[in-house]
Formats: structure tokens, sequence, C-alpha cells
């Protein structure tokens, strides 16, 4: 069993360009170091690749909205928001982003904490036979 996120399945109210493109930076700069930020939806292929039979892979979704304020801090502040500010000097330096563009989209991203914001991710779960 796997479980992996797709950084390129968040969605969230109020949507923003800014936004999207500060979490592309992780998924470049991810990728650039040889890993793959977007690869809970590869999970199937990649076990049956492997050698794996049976495999069966199920989306664990994240919703998060204002009546969940455990998700709202622990989720969306404390966990996704920090994952993305972090790597804000190597976007930057990598010329990935202008830095007031990334920061716009961190504080729009924090703004999807507000009552009427909304923030959703998905995981995604993986069985297989080996």
């Amino acid at each position: 069993m796997v479980i992996e996120g797709d950084h390129g399945s968040t969605y969230f109210h109020p949507d923003s360009d800014a936004a999207n493109a500060a979490i592309r930076c992780l998924v470049e700069l991810q990728s650039r170091a040889g890993g793959n930020a977007l690869i809970g939806r590869s999970l199937y292929p990649l076990l049956v690749a492997a050698g794996y039979s049976d495999v069966r892979v199920s989306p664990r979704m994240v919703y998060v909205d204002f009546s969940k304020p455990e998700l709202v801090d622990g989720f969306t502040k404390k966990t996704f928001t920090a994952m993305i500010e972090g790597v804000r000097q190597s976007a930057v330096e990598n010329a990935i982003i202008d830095p007031a563009t990334f920061d716009r989209g961190i504080e729009d991203l924090y703004r999807t904490t507000e009552p009427d914001g909304t923030f959703c991710y998905t995981f995604f779960k993986a069985v297989g036979k080996a």
C-alpha cells in the first residue's frame, strides 16, 4: 500500500492565479530535483510496472472550510501553505517566479482559510499484491 498526494489536485476558493503559480513552483523544483509532486495520479501505472497485481487506486480527498477549524489550521495553514512558503527562496533564485507574485500567492492561499474560503487536496491510496 502507498498513499501519495498530487499537488495538481489542489483547488480552492477564491481561486487565484498567483496561488496556482506559487504551487507550480514546488512542482517545478521537485521535478528539477528528480522528484514528482504529481505522483498521486501515476500510482496505478507505477505499481503495475513494478510487478504488482490486482492494483487498486482510490482518491482520498481533504476538503477544508471554516466549519473545520482543526483542518484550516493543521492542514491548509500549517501543512500545505507552509510547504509552499518553504520554496520561496529557491523559486525566486531559480527565476521560476518573481517575489511579488509568489508573496501574493501565499497571501491568497491564506485567504482560503477565511470564513468564505475553501481548500481541497487529493491524496491517492494504491494497493497491490506482490
